[in-house]
């Protein structure tokens, strides 16, 4: 894993991500409401909690790209899609300050693997497209 990924991983399980509420715990911030809802915002509220975000479908958005990511992945390690075919994802920072451009993970084809002798199933994602 990229070491930001593992970075996030562990910071939000030990509730070290800079929400609100360790802002001001950490004396950098006043205020530790939710700028959406108005409750106190934790990593937990942050990432699945607030009932806002989950009204205007902001979880939904995160679900789907990550079951993206994934069946394209397998995809791509069943022989199904070539990895130079699979776009790369843009993210851009509020503000369009900042971007980075983030594709699939590669995968080494010559180890032999679980998927290299499997070709009597589909990978299916309950996406849209």
């Amino acid at each position: 894993m990229a070491p930001l990924r593992i970075s996030f991983l562990i910071r939000s399980v030990y509730d070290l991500l800079p929400s609100n509420a360790n802002l001001v715990r950490w004396g950098k911030k006043d205020d530790p409401t939710c700028p959406l809802c108005q409750g106190r915002q934790t990593t937990e509220h942050v990432l699945s909690s607030c009932k806002v975000a989950l009204s205007q479908g902001r979880y939904t958005w995160r679900h789907k790209r990550v079951l993206q990511e994934l069946a394209s992945v397998i995809s791509t390690a069943k022989g199904e899609i070539h990895p130079s075919s699979i776009s790369s994802t843009v993210f851009t920072t509020e503000g369009a300050v900042k971007k980075w451009h983030r594709g699939s993970i590669p995968i080494n084809t010559h180890r032999k693997g679980l998927l290299d002798d499997c070709d009597d199933w589909v990978v299916s994602a309950d996406l849209p497209e």
